[in-house]
């Protein structure tokens, strides 16, 4: 069933009460920041007052504020600074990656020393797609699918995040590798079911 393992998100078509309840179990030390993920380039101040949740990114440089960022097969990647006094989320699904969700969120930090840690996302052995996906990148990530049709590329969303998160000024990177896809024990994949639920990554600093 695709909703039988602890979904954290309001707009897949779970029963409202139970997710509520699958987020409180998460014992955070306050409500995490969930955002309204769009597949765009914009990143969220958490700290603002005036907070739009339609955002693809977060960051925060409150001790205690907790972010969150939900996935099912678009990779998350949880951020820090050396000296962990910022923390911020990324949702990098293809499209995200192709604005430059991640540049766009290191620049927030701006002279932070920055880690990363890429978390579980459809590994290229499953993620197929066209030459109008493979375009909007510069080659690196994609690899033939060995057949006649050229029109079609397996995609490697870690190889693409390390690339642009290196390109940003951000040198120690963790994670990454696995599938979600493949690794259907332990993971919600959208590409593989369909309808399916949604896992969340979550970071904060005391």
């Amino acid at each position: 069933m695709p909703f039988d393992s602890a979904n954290l998100a309001l707009h897949v078509g779970d029963d409202t009460d139970t997710v509520l309840k699958n987020r409180a179990s998460l014992n955070c030390p306050v409500d995490p920041v969930w955002l309204d993920q769009i597949h765009s380039d914009i990143v969220l101040d958490a700290d603002s007052e005036n907070l739009s949740l339609q955002a693809d990114a977060c960051v925060t440089r409150t001790p205690g504020r907790v972010l969150a960022v939900m996935v099912a097969d678009c990779l998350p990647i949880l951020m820090t600074s050396e000296k962990g006094d910022v923390a911020a989320v990324i949702h990098a699904g293809w499209r995200g990656l192709a604005k430059g969700i991640i540049e766009a969120t290191v620049a927030r930090l701006d002279g932070q020393k920055l880690m990363a840690w890429l978390g579980p996302a459809i590994g290229p052995c499953h993620y197929k797609v066209g030459s109008d996906v493979r375009d909007c990148f510069d080659g690196t990530g994609f690899s033939s699918t060995g057949s006649f049709d050229d029109e079609s590329w397996m995609m490697d969303l870690y190889a693409i995040a390390r690339k642009q998160l290196g390109e940003a000024g951000v040198e120690q990177v963790f994670g990454g590798g696995g599938c979600t896809y493949c690794e259907e024990e332990n993971w919600f994949s959208y590409r593989r079911d369909g309808v399916t639920g949604r896992m969340a990554g979550l970071i904060w600093f005391t």
